[in-house]
């Protein structure tokens, strides 16, 4: 790896430098994914994401951004179909914040969609929830679709760490994160903004169902330390709370 003193930061992303010139951005090129990435040589997509490649009409010689989801990416030039030659790999900090999203699911595609704008707006980890009135009860199959649509977000938003995405879980289950600071989004809550403002950089924030949290719930969730929180006066969806926790989030983190 390339020590730090040979490093600068731009754009997010730690990067080689010749005396502070000549800087190879990886945001500038597609950018495809490789778990298996550890370091220079050759890397070998799997099928899908020569599909991709395909798709993006990229041909040999050309320069692509290989991440492995797990703080490393790497530049290289296509070599053939699917494979990959490495010039350099470099090491991406995760930020010191977080922001964990333990959210009810849901209905049909508007549980891709929370996903996806969730992974562009730097969520850590989501947890779905299974609560008393959860509507959509995922089956395990739904995970792998999720993991993917995951890791097409990333490759979108240029993102070097890939969120974790827990297994369907209980209240109980959920609230074994550990977090500075715990929130509940309930309308009678104060403003979101107050609590964000606070000196917490591990967030986690319980967001329910469409017909809300039974009080129950709620008393189990206080006990345990969640603040409730406020997003203003309207009823949201599910997916437009969680997209708006974490935009807030973005905005006085």
């Amino acid at each position: 790896m390339i020590p730090w003193n040979k490093r600068v930061k731009y754009k997010g992303l730690f990067i080689k430098s010749e005396e502070n010139t000549n800087i190879m951005n990886a945001n500038e090129y597609p950018w495809f994914y490789a778990p298996e990435l550890s370091g220079l040589g050759e890397v070998v997509l799997d099928p899908e994401e020569v599909r991709h490649m395909a798709a993006q009409r990229i041909k040999p010689e050309e320069k692509v951004s290989i991440f492995n989801g797990k703080c490393i990416v790497g530049i290289g030039t296509v070599d053939k179909e699917g494979h990959v030659l490495l010039q350099e790999v470099h090491e991406v900090p995760k930020s010191e914040f977080s922001l964990v999203i333990a959210v009810a699911v849901p209905k049909g595609e508007r549980a891709d969609w929370m996903l996806q704008k969730l992974c562009e707006l730097g969520v850590s980890t989501i947890i779905p929830l299974k609560t008393e009135r959860s509507v959509v009860l995922p089956r395990e199959t739904k995970q792998e679709r999720w993991q993917r649509i995951l890791v097409e977000a990333c490759k979108q938003s240029k993102q070097a760490w890939l969120p974790q995405l827990r297994p369907l879980s209980t209240i109980e289950e959920a609230l074994q994160q550990k977090a500075d600071l715990k929130l509940l989004l309930d309308q009678a809550g104060k403003h979101i903004r107050e609590m964000l403002q606070t000196p917490a950089k591990s967030i986690i924030a319980f967001i329910g169902p469409e017909g809300g949290f039974t009080d129950e719930e709620k008393t189990l969730l206080q006990k345990s330390g969640c603040v409730p929180v406020s997003l203003g006066k309207n009823t949201l969806r599910i997916e437009t709370a969680a997209m708006a926790v974490a935009v807030a989030h973005n905005l006085f983190k």
